[in-house]
């Protein structure tokens, strides 16, 4: 369950919300509903820019009180699009979804938050704020009116670097030590495949495993563009009920689950921008 709201009496239906916080003013809360899905990039552009594709997505989320997970990626990837209709197609996109948005933290340090007090410690609260108007007299508490503006909102601009950076130094130094020791290279193998061997949490196996099929080849660099697929991946795998990703991000989920069922890990289910991807994804969605 999410915050409560005592003192003051309000009620938390689903999804983006808000309460009355204790001294006054208001208070921007969130939890997820299932179905919940989660777009990479490529496929909130698509939606947000496609006349049947985003209306048909809202339509499902709306008629099952579905939620449509987005991340400070999502906003990142935006941030220095110097064309203002692809930021007020996606703006409008979101819009048409509100309340049914949950704001989920795509950082690795939620697995540092699992297991703690926390109900919901993929929920990322800042990115939760920017939707709320702040103004008690608005029609429209919610709204994703200049969300993606990079002027209104500088954060966004460094906070897909931020987030590559994190990560790209952890995964090439696993990379190194996976190309120098016979024995890493054991370990990762065995890592996760049984029921013995399992992470404590789905989180951690995800990440473990999905990070492992970057290293059998030190050859090839990192590219942004693989660290980004990642961390589009590891955490909405984890607690959406629905994604769809870019093919080689797709891929590496697809084999990451036929590892992880073994060890009775189950994942969301993952659908590729190509060929019949999309049409199933909104399928799944439709009859969820």
């Amino acid at each position: 369950m999410g915050p409560t709201c005592a003192p003051r009496p309000c009620t938390i239906d689903r999804m983006l919300t808000m309460m009355m916080a204790p001294g006054g003013g208001f208070v921007a809360i969130h939890r997820p509903v299932p179905p919940m899905a989660y777009l990479d990039h490529c496929a909130l552009r698509k939606f947000s820019e496609d006349a049947k594709l985003g209306p048909r997505l809202t339509s499902a989320l709306h008629a099952r009180n579905g939620t449509l997970a987005i991340s400070w990626l999502n906003l990142g990837e935006y941030a220095t699009v110097t064309d203002p209709g692809q930021r007020r197609a996606v703006e409008q996109f979101l819009d048409g979804i509100l309340p049914g948005i949950f704001c989920i933290d795509v950082d690795p340090a939620v697995m540092d938050r699992e297991g703690g007090s926390q109900p919901f410690p993929y929920a990322d609260q800042a990115v939760a704020n920017l939707f709320f108007s702040g103004h008690k007299q608005t029609v429209r508490l919610f709204t994703a009116a200049k969300l993606f503006e990079p002027l209104n909102h500088p954060l966004l601009i460094d906070s897909k670097e931020r987030l590559a950076g994190k990560v790209r130094p952890r995964l090439e130094a696993l990379r190194a030590e996976y190309a120098a020791s016979p024995t890493f290279r054991a370990q990762v193998r065995k890592a996760d495949s049984t029921v013995g061997t399992v992470a404590p949490s789905r989180t951690r196996a995800i990440f473990r495993t999905v990070a492992g099929m970057f290293f059998p080849d030190p050859t090839s660099p990192l590219q942004d563009n693989d660290v980004l697929d990642f961390l589009h991946t590891m955490i909405p795998v984890s607690y959406c009920d629905a994604v769809l990703l870019d093919g080689g991000a797709w891929d590496r989920v697809e084999r990451a689950r036929r590892k992880l069922r073994r060890a009775g890990v189950e994942i969301a289910e993952s659908f590729p921008m190509r060929g019949d991807g999309i049409e199933r994804f909104l399928e799944y969605l439709e009859r969820a």
